[in-house]
């Protein structure tokens, strides 16, 4: 059997080079898009891959945050890095899921109008990117250092919210998924 230390280890490195493919084939996606990169080959492989490796990283995700508070001395939460990686890894994982369900549900639609594909290859590299820096969290509360460094980021500081302008965010929540619900209702009826 291995130490929740090691799975940690082997769960995160599937997730962060998941999401680290998937951003990189966002960006290389968007190059083609806007000719950059002259390869029609290579929209479609970009695409393909952009999606299936974040859909792995997502399935390797809960394996990671598992483990780690588990493998972390203490409790899970003892320290202010490991809260942020926390806030982290669940808005990544938050963003990973929509890009995927928008492009499940649109299918290759979402892709042909401008402004939904930069939207889209924006949520995509955004969560790469929570993934990378919550990947960088570990590095410096493991082992006091990351490839980030030089960046010189907060980690030991915790971004807590004022009440007023987390209510407004949870109001505006809200409202969003019953306008989506009401859009839904509106665009099925009219097709029957």
């Amino acid at each position: 059997m291995i130490s929740s230390a090691t799975f940690h280890v082997i769960s995160t490195e599937l997730v962060v080079g998941s999401f680290a493919m998937a951003g990189l084939c966002f960006l290389l996606h968007a190059l083609c898009r806007y000719g950059v990169i002259k390869s029609n080959n290579l929209i479609q492989i970009t695409d393909n891959v952009a999606h299936f490796a974040l859909f792995f990283g997502i399935l390797a995700t809960p394996f990671a945050i598992i483990s780690g508070i588990s493998a972390s001395p203490n409790s899970g939460f003892s320290t202010p890095i490991l809260v942020n990686k926390m806030f982290l890894s669940m808005t990544g994982f938050g963003l990973a899921i929509s890009t995927l369900l928008v492009r499940w549900k649109f299918g290759i639609k979402i892709l042909q109008q401008r402004k939904t594909m930069l939207i889209q290859i924006f949520a995509g590299m955004s969560a790469s990117g929570m993934m990378l820096l919550t990947a960088s969290a570990g590095g410096t509360f493991s082992r006091g250092e990351s490839l980030l460094d030089i960046f010189s980021l907060p980690y030991d500081s915790i971004l807590l919210m004022p009440i007023t302008i987390s209510s407004l965010l949870l109001l505006s929540g809200i409202l969003s998924i019953i306008t989506a619900i009401v859009q839904i209702r509106k665009t099925s009826s009219v097709q029957h």
